[in-house]
């Protein structure tokens, strides 16, 4: 039998070159572990944390009127002091909250059978068109985010329907309802404003 110590003073050295660093390494990746890759090929651009739709139900929901739709699952919820019209167009955002999916929609709902193409935006001396190609969740949340920006530079809106120009979000407080709506949809999904 040889009497040969089990750490030899090389091996220590192997084990300081290699293992403490090695621990610092994983030490300081731990620090990073929420931004690890989704490898799961599920889109969370539409996900509600449980915090974020607390945050809303218990104290944004006070101010929308709540629509439980059964055949969709869905919750909607328009809020009180949105303007509705008997006369004109009637366009205006809702929040949709699925329970099941935890997930959240914005959605532009319009009133009548035709609905105009595009919204004209008039900024300054500037008139712009937003097409509203409005066919799935993407496209209404893509439409809040172009809204957000010209709301907070004071644009107009008007659509175009039959010929005849409708004005869209005209007063302070509409266009203030509109922010509103738009803020807490981006807040319920945890998200920055555009």
């Amino acid at each position: 039998m040889s009497s040969s110590p089990t750490l030899s003073p090389d091996l220590i050295r192997l084990l300081k070159l290699f293992l403490l660093p090695a621990l610092g390494l994983v030490l300081l990746l731990s620090f990073f572990d929420g931004y690890r890759a989704n490898n799961s090929g599920e889109d969370r651009s539409f996900k509600v944390a449980a915090s974020d739709r607390l945050f809303f139900m218990n104290l944004r929901s006070v101010h929308y009127d709540r629509e439980t739709r059964r055949d969709a699952g869905m919750v909607l919820f328009r809020h009180e002091k949105r303007k509705e019209t008997k006369s004109g167009l009637y366009f205006f955002p809702a929040i949709l909250l699925h329970p099941k999916k935890e997930e959240a929609y914005l959605f532009f709902e319009w009133e009548g059978e035709k609905q105009p193409l595009s919204l004209q935006v008039k900024k300054g001396n500037q008139i712009s068109q937003i097409p509203l190609a409005l066919g799935g969740n993407e496209s209404h949340k893509v439409l809040g985010e172009l809204l957000w920006p010209l709301l907070e530079q004071g644009a107009t809106f008007t659509a175009t329907l039959d010929g005849k120009e409708i004005p869209l979000w005209e007063g302070e407080m509409e266009k203030e309802v509109l922010k509103t709506v738009l803020s807490d949809y981006f807040r319920v999904l945890n998200q920055a404003r555009p």
